[in-house]
């Protein structure tokens, strides 16, 4: 078969070499050229891939009987639109990947908390199964995940709303949905389509599956009712039904009107109540698996959390600063704020996805000391917090960084939570995580000016 895989990053890579492996015909193209992708094309070259760089010509479509879309690729291209009025079927890597791919899946997706989620997940479920792969858009593609898998094979699986768009027969045993906030504005027009984009977590479900969604969260509950499978609400307090909550400090699960006790909520180790939600999600889907409840504690106590959310980088002179990267929106702002109760110097900024800026100004009031805006975004921090509280401005986060710090008093935190994308000066949220944990380091090591111990 002549396959086209449409955009060369993390996952079309990953399609691209299953493909090869299969004995396909494979073209590949992607808007860069092949010296500015993330990937080295070499080893699939020489395996028998065709490069086209710099092009998303509808002419690449001559002779292709299947097209698999990168989650970056917007369906929307003229490459794609061409493709599908042609009748050449468009499927995503993860779609691509699910029909070779033999064993089990637990799918997580929404608008925060999902990388979180999906690692505690497979640590919890590699405490009683022996075969556990976690991956998609955390980490490794599903494509690179699938050699060698069994039917005892569990699949962990984090799924981005690109990603759900184009999916036609994928079926995990689990889906979870953490939430949906705005997010992701300058590929959704409206707010409905990303929301209907989360919801086909669910999409093929069948009344052996489980559905697994936020309770208190209307617009997860719409999507995660909608499902054929069993429902299985998750909220932080006490509910009636099947469904995981929490009373008297212990999170509980009801299932088939069975209650089982979880985890204490000491047990927890990461702060703030989206943390509590993610265990929650996390613990459920486990049980659901098969996985005995005796073992989720234990799990959930080893449990280190994940660089670059709610991150603590440093302590200095009675100061704590946190590294809190992959907060690209504004809600992953509010949970963060809520794990604080004062005394935060809060750094926002980066390349603008349309946050609703001025949601943080309540939340930042009640426990925030001081703004700090970086990057392309400053002027929209500035507009939304002038007059609201103590604001400063800088052209980039390096600049911003030990002059951030330097603010700081004992017993304060300096949060690096930026609500917006990384690309104004960053490879990724990663790249600016590890960068600013180094300018934390450095700037800590130096006098400061008050006179004080860095």
């Amino acid at each position: 078969m002549r396959v086209l895989v449409a955009g060369m990053g993390k996952s079309g890579y990953g399609a691209a070499r299953l493909a090869l492996a299969m004995g396909h015909d494979v073209r590949a193209c992607d808007s860069l050229s092949a010296e500015k992708l993330a990937v080295a094309l070499e080893p699939l070259e020489a395996m028998g891939l065709q490069f086209h760089p710099e092009t998303e010509s509808p002419l690449l479509l001559e002779g292709v009987e299947t097209v698999v879309l990168s989650p970056g690729f917007p369906r929307a291209s003229a490459l794609i639109r061409e493709a599908l009025k042609l009748g050449v079927p468009v499927i995503g890597e993860i779609e691509w990947a699910y029909r070779h791919a033999k064993g089990r899946i637990a799918a997580v997706t929404g608008s925060n908390g999902k990388s979180t989620t999906t690692t505690l997940l497979g640590e919890l479920l590699s405490s009683h199964y022996k075969d556990v792969r976690a991956g998609g858009n955390l980490g490794v593609a599903f494509s690179d995940m699938i050699e060698g898998s069994t039917d005892e094979t569990w699949f962990v699986l984090e799924l981005s709303s690109f990603q759900l768009e184009s999916i036609e027969r994928f079926r995990p045993d689990i889906a979870i949905l953490l939430n949906i906030t705005p997010d992701h504005q300058d590929r959704y027009p409206r707010y409905e389509e990303y929301q209907e984009a989360k919801g086909r977590i669910f999409k093929n479900q069948t009344a052996s599956d489980f559905a697994i969604y936020k309770w208190d969260d209307p617009l997860s509950e719409r999507q995660g009712k909608r499902a054929a499978s069993r429902l299985l609400p998750f909220f932080n307090g006490l509910m009636e039904g099947d469904g995981a909550f929490v009373s008297e400090k212990k999170a509980w699960l009801r299932l088939g009107g069975k209650k089982e006790l979880l985890f204490g909520l000491q047990a927890l180790p990461l702060p703030g109540a989206h943390n509590l939600e993610n265990a929650l999600a996390a613990c459920a889907a486990a049980c659901c698996a098969g996985v005995p409840a005796e073992l989720l504690e234990p799990a959930l106590k080893a449990f280190k959390g994940l660089p670059h959310r709610l991150e603590k980088v440093a302590s200095f002179n009675g100061v704590s600063v946190y590294n809190d990267s992959k907060a690209t929106n504004s809600d992953a702002v509010l949970k963060a704020l809520s794990a604080f109760e004062a005394g935060v110097i809060l750094m926002l900024g980066g390349k603008d996805k349309g946050a609703d800026w001025m949601s943080l100004v309540p939340e930042a009031r009640r426990c925030c000391k001081a703004i700090v805006a970086f990057g392309k975004a400053r002027h929209r921090v500035e507009s939304a917090f002038a007059g609201q509280l103590p604001l400063y401005s800088f052209a980039t986060l390096m600049e911003a960084t030990p002059e951030a710090l330097e603010m700081a008093e004992p017993g304060d935190s300096v949060l690096l939570s930026p609500a917006c994308a990384s690309f104004d000066e960053f490879k990724n949220f990663e790249d600016r995580g590890d960068k600013f944990r180094e300018w934390v380091k450095a700037a800590i090591q130096r006098p400061r000016r008050d006179g004080r111990e860095g």
